[in-house]
């Protein structure tokens, strides 16, 4: 095959091990369609061109930029696809490669899935499974194999092919861009405002639950949640029992989240609303009952009164 029937790719803006797992998708997909992948290496630094051979890519393009918000890389990569048609177009899901998918599927005009579960070939078609924007339930759609299509996918979703002696045309090529066409100069950056950011995004979150006693109770709680520059969510109890609203809400029946700090204020711990936090990093429990189920995740417990505790916290915070 020559490098024009490379028609499934990779993006990524550094090699890791996500990278690895949308390759092994996209090397097995490639065999059973008879054709080839490449991988697109967004960076300043030359990637391993042999590392990722042995997990299945035929080609290596070195797209030389500092990220991928880079304003020259999408007229580089639309200027690439033009001579490399690709069927299928895979990037991460994470902020930067959903923001790059969009814009390049936009400029091409081509299908977009963000995120997705899983790509299968049937026959001349690709079954993909896509998450919807709730996030809480999927479709599928088959679109034909040849109408190019960008899609993106989480680090854990994909899987990887076994590391093996690959033999091949494998290339790396190093695509400078122009960088007198960066016409974007971040002056700065503002962050968004804990108050009213989406709770699944929020770096720090205060959530209260029963323990509050009220819905005055998270009058209390803001105020101490400003101060630390944090969100405010809430457990379910408090959200039936109209203390705060349902965007609020962190558990099965609410959001998942995983902030760098999460700050449980009354919140006993229910299952469910153990399995929408317990991804945090740091977590700490305010409650006065000593065999709260909370208490099993929190890397730090107090059994305290949670009012006097966020106002000597509140007051070495002024």
């Amino acid at each position: 095959m020559s490098s024009a029937d490379t028609r499934l790719w990779v993006i990524d803006t550094a090699i890791r091990d996500g990278t690895l797992e949308r390759l092994g998708d996209a090397r097995r997909l490639a065999d059973r369609l008879a054709t080839r992948v490449g991988v697109i290496a967004i960076s300043q630094e030359k990637p391993d061109a042999d590392r990722l051979a042995r997990h299945g890519a035929d080609r290596v393009i070195h797209v030389a930029a500092e990220h991928a918000s880079n304003p020259a890389v999408l007229p580089v990569l639309s200027t690439f696809f033009d001579s490399h048609r690709p069927w299928l177009v895979i990037a991460p899901a994470d902020c930067h490669g959903r923001e790059l998918a969009a814009r390049l599927a936009a400029r091409k005009e081509w299908r977009l899935f963000s995120p997705v579960l899983m790509v299968q070939a049937r026959g001349r078609e690709f079954d993909i499974t896509a998450v919807d924007r709730t996030e809480k339930l999927c479709r599928r759609e088959r679109i034909p194999v040849g109408e190019p299509a960008v899609v993106t996918m989480r680090d854990g979703v994909g899987e990887p092919v076994p590391a093996a002696e690959r033999h091949g045309d494998f290339s790396t090529i190093t695509v400078a861009h122009d960088a007198a066409s960066e016409r974007v100069v971040v002056e700065r950056t503002i962050p968004a405002d804990p108050a009213t950011v989406d709770i699944r995004f929020a770096p720090k979150l205060v959530a209260g639950g029963r323990g509050l006693g009220n819905k005055e109770g998270f009058d209390a709680l803001r105020k101490f949640a400003d101060r630390l520059g944090a969100g405010v969510a809430a457990s379910r109890v408090a959200v039936d029992m109209g203390w705060i609203e349902h965007a609020r809400q962190v558990g099965q029946t609410g959001h998942t989240v995983k902030p760098e700090l999460y700050i449980a204020c009354g919140i006993s711990g229910a299952s469910h609303h153990l399995e929408g936090m317990s991804g945090a990093t740091h977590i700490i429990a305010i409650n006065t009952d000593p065999q709260a189920p909370i208490f099993r995740k929190a890397h730090l417990g107090l059994i305290a009164d949670l009012y006097a505790v966020l106002r000597h916290a509140g007051e070495g915070l002024e």
